[in-house]
């Protein structure tokens, strides 16, 4: 047990570095608190990350506006702050280079078939960086890596030489954000028994995992191998073998077995040494550290941010002086303001650095086009004479997420032109971009872009002329060619069924690539290459262009209104034309993760992901909404957890696919005394929703989900159900089809019918419960807690909860942490081929007799479609477990295979045993539902 206040630490970055203020920090006097996640179990939008504390300032060190402060000129608004608490088990901290836990080499490393974890937080998943390694001259065994592409990376050597060695790499990437501590695993049957091998690579919390979640495909090899019976060292972090980087983060554990589940060869728990150690033992092993960059420490980071104030503190009689300040995490800094976001086509054009881009956005009482990079501005050409009509500013409408832009009336006529900045970067390749919508078929206009040439017959100008043939849905590609005295053209292509004369958002792309003797050109229709050749003269930069609506070579005037906007320049670095064109349609289709991690990048952050990218829910299309607006949508559509990174400046998103099937990362035995006062579950309907209605933004009719039928249905209290609780959602989706599982989803959710705890105390100061302060402190936002041995008006049952927020409280009265909860239960997904999440429950089944408290044999009858597996055809089937009238019941067998079945069971389970009704409902004991 700590004494009070508990070891805690503190720091501001200042001049470069990150500076102690522990001592100025009054832990002795006032309290330390914490706030991280979600405040409430209704709560859904991120919320910053917080922290409370005073500081001493009697020397005026904290009055950044003092010039008679220490810190005068080097702190202010924004200064970055972390802090933490120094308690625990240590961990071998990683700072890169080659620092490794080494143990020499002994007999028992030699393995058969290999079974190999390690328990690490990496600073960069997706990094390349070695983990563990046998791989020493002059006999290797393996080696471990974390590839540049965050695939886990397996090598092993036959034979102990390095010519022989097999490199292998998981299917998949480790779906895991920056920081984040999980176990690995690997698994190598050197002999499968089919003539080959088969490797495998897993996920999992802890090395002593009974559970694991497989991390892509088995790998399956042609032929038997085998693992040399390596002659070095055992290290952990680096290896100087192989040239690549040595971890950078944190090592908790490895485990080597020999045999898959087998026997243990060796182990290593950071646990057993002592915080600034330089060797220990642990697993009948000497581990000792070799090389600088790595050190045995307990140092945790509760919380990391800025000090967004200084706000001076003095008692009346002027003696004293503090200042109390709130760091807060970027989440705070992402929503301030209330300027909505550039559209995403913007954004991208930005982000990418063009020569020269016209947005067209200017406006209403605008006479001319800004520059978006301060060069010349976009006229507009318009001669009266000949009827031409001026193009009207921010009355155009590309797509509703994109700004207003220019427009022109239909039956009109008139001319854009602007002059492209010289650049010499373009003059290998460039490209000129101009986006579009409306027109209708009999539309026409003309897009001339040209060249740098002077026009002369030692420098003609040459210029490629697009032709919108709306009559004809196509475009024609023309080039001519000025000199000094003559001219010429020719037609290059047409582009028939161009399909941009209509009301949708379109995207047009020129490539020119000079080559010494000749020049190739490409043109893209939204995003894909339509037309390309060689023309047989050589081009230059680019230095104008025209854009006329209203006539044109081939066919007379424009029948409807169009837009015209974001006129871009590039040059050989240009984004692709797929992927611009996917920027103009508001990235639909994109990954929720990838969504968070580019608007994070955009805007200048750095954000990581956990989940499988398969598993991400697909976005629909980016509004032009604030950035954290942006953000919590992306992470509400994936049914994750948006957070500041407990221990870094950076941006977090815990994706739904992470919840699932997850194992407790803290048990709590209700009985043990370890949790304190408040504990008040609730049993209400505050989160009920039976009847739900999923919009997809920019979509079609909503989708809905019902439950018609059960204790939460729509059916009125006097029927069985609860009465109908309707609520309406809109999602940003891809398909409408998505549309359809977010209801369900929030059925599912909604309609849970267990008692919900919704705060859970724990007093670190309390013996009993220190005694479990690492695995406290491990715990985050999204993990699992298991209460058992819970007071018997709560139920028989063990009860799981996730986590969905916390508070943390330390000071000289008391340390606590408080932890927001959800029902866990609801997070438990089917899973094929798994013995304990393989089973899907009943359709529907009673009791077809009464049963007494003492009777083995229990008579079922199936009302749903499928009955359930008999012992005779499916023996490796049993045993599971069912629940009916709160008792938990093991069956061994069942007998018949019609609707009318009984099972041989085991009774009492959960320490109920009574007598039970004919017509009781019974079901599987845990259910399994299908994941999002």
């Amino acid at each position: 047990m700590p004494n009070l206040p508990p070891p805690l630490w503190a720091e501001l970055s200042y001049s470069g570095a990150w500076n102690d203020i522990t001592e100025d920090v009054r832990a002795t006097t006032s309290q330390v608190s914490v706030t991280r996640g979600l405040s409430s179990e209704s709560s859904s939008e991120a919320e910053p990350t917080t922290c409370t504390c005073d500081l001493d300032s009697r020397d005026n060190r904290y009055a950044p506006r003092n010039p008679t402060s220490p810190l005068y000129g080097l702190i202010g608004r924004n200064t970055p702050f972390r802090m933490g608490y120094s308690v625990g088990s240590p961990w071998a901290q990683i700072t890169g280079g080659t620092a490794a836990l080494i143990t020499a080499d002994r007999a028992s490393l030699a393995v058969t078939d290999l079974d190999l974890r390690i328990d690490v937080a990496l600073e960069d998943w997706g990094a390349q960086v070695q983990l563990a390694s046998q791989f020493n001259s002059p006999t290797r065994a393996w080696s471990l890596l974390v590839a540049g592409t965050g695939h886990l990376n397996f090598i092993w050597s036959p034979d102990g030489t390095l010519a022989s060695r097999i490199d292998q790499f998981s299917t998949e990437p480790i779906a895991a954000y920056n920081g984040q501590r999980m176990a690995v695993r690997v698994t190598l049957d050197v002999n499968n028994g089919a003539g080959g091998y088969e490797l495998r690579f897993y996920t999992g919390r802890t090395v002593d995992d009974e559970e694991w979640q497989l991390l892509g495909e088995p790998i399956v090899g042609g032929a038997p191998t085998a693992i040399a019976n390596g002659t070095g060292s055992l290290t952990l972090g680096w290896s100087p073998v192989w040239g690549s980087p040595g971890m950078t983060g944190k090592l908790f554990a490895f485990k080597l077995l020999n045999g898959i589940g087998g026997s243990t060869a060796i182990s290593m728990k950071t646990s057993d040494a002592t915080p600034g150690a330089t060797s220990f033992s642990s697993g009948g092993a000497t581990w000792s550290r070799d090389g600088g960059g790595l050190v045995l420490t307990n140092r945790h980071v509760r919380m990391a941010g800025e000090v967004p104030a200084w706000p001076p503190t003095r008692d009346l009689s002027g003696n004293d002086n503090y200042v109390s300040i709130t760091p807060s995490g970027l989440l705070r800094r992402m929503d301030a303001g209330n300027r909505p976001q550039d559209s995403t086509l913007l954004r991208f054009i930005k982000a990418h650095e063009p020569i020269e881009c016209w947005p067209l956005t200017d406006g209403p009482q605008s006479t001319y086009g800004r520059s978006l990079l301060g060069g010349q501005p976009m006229l507009q050409r318009i001669n009266a004479a000949l009827g031409d009509t001026p193009g009207e500013w921010q009355q155009g409408r590309l797509a509703d997420w994109i700004e207003p832009v220019f427009s022109v009336k239909a039956n009109t006529t008139g001319e854009l032109i602007g002059t492209f900045p010289r650049r010499s970067s373009a003059d290998a390749e460039w490209s000129v971009d101009l986006f579009l919508s409306g027109g209708g078929t009999p539309s026409a206009g003309t897009w001339t872009i040209a060249d740098g040439g002077s026009g002369t017959d030692t420098n003609p100008q040459h210029r490629i002329n697009i032709i919108f043939v709306g009559t004809m849905n196509q475009l024609s590609i023309i080039r001519e060619t000025f000199t000094a005295d003559s001219s010429s053209s020719a037609l290059m292509t047409n582009i028939p069924t161009a399909g941009i004369f209509d009301e949708q958002p379109h995207h047009i792309r020129l490539t020119i690539d000079p080559g010494s003797t000749n020049t190739l050109w490409y043109v893209y229709v939204d995003g894909a290459l339509r037309a390309n050749g060689t023309l047989p003269l050589v081009m230059r930069h680019a230095r104008a262009m025209n854009l006329g609506w209203g006539y044109s070579t081939v066919q007379g005037t424009t029948m409807s209104d169009r837009s015209f906007g974001f006129i871009t320049y590039w040059d050989a670095n240009a984004p692709s034309a797929l992927s611009i064109h996917n920027a103009y349609l508001g990235w639909q289709g994109e990954r929720a993760g990838a969504r968070i991690e580019r608007l994070a990048a955009e805007g200048g952050y750095t954000a990581s992901v956990a989940g499988e990218a398969e598993h991400q829910q697909r976005m629909g299309i980016q509004g032009r909404k604030r950035l954290l607006e942006l953000l919590n949508e992306a992470s509400q559509t994936n049914f994750g957890y948006l957070l500041d990174a407990r221990d870094r400046s950076e941006v977090i998103h815990r994706g739904h696919s992470t919840l699932w099937n997850q194992p407790p990362g803290l048990t709590l035995d209700f009985a043990a005394g370890l949790l304190s006062p408040p504990f008040r579950p609730v049993d209400d309907d505050k989160l009920t929703e039976n009847d739900v209605s999923v919009r997809r933004e920019y979509g079609s009719y909503p989708a809905t989900a019902v439950l018609e039928e059960g204790p939460l249905s729509v059916q009125p209290p006097e029927a069985g159900g609860v009465g109908r609780y309707d609520t309406a959602y809109t999602y940003s989706l891809y398909t409408d089809d998505q549309a359809e599982h977010i209801a369900g989803m929030r059925l599912h959710l909604g309609t849970y019918a267990g008692v919900r705890y919704t705060r859970l105390t724990l007093n670190l100061a309390n013996d009993r419960v220190f005694a479990l302060i690492d695995d406290i402190l491990r715990l985050d936002v999204g993990d699992k807690i298991r209460l058992t041995n819970l007071p018997p008006d709560h139920g028989p049952d063990a009860v799981e909860v996730l986590i969905a927020g916390y508070t943390e409280d330390a000071g000289p009265n008391g340390w606590s942490v408080t932890f927001n909860c959800v029902p866990a239960e609801p997070w438990t997904a089917a899973v094929l081929d798994s013995p304990k999440y393989g089973r899907l429950d009943t359709g529907g089944c009673h009791l077809t007799s009464a049963v007494s408290a003492s009777a083995t044999s229990v008579p079922v009858t199936t009302t749903g479609e499928t009955p359930w597996a008999d012992s005779a055809n499916w023996p490796g089937e049993f045993p599971f477990e069912v629940r009916t009238g709160g008792e938990v019941m093991r069956v061994t067998a069942c007998s018949g295979t019609g609707m009318s079945q009984t099972f041989t069971v085991v009774r009492g389970i959960n320490g109920v045993t009574k007598p039970h009704s004919a017509g009781q409902d019974i079901r599987l004991a845990n259910p399994v539902y299908i994941a999002l």
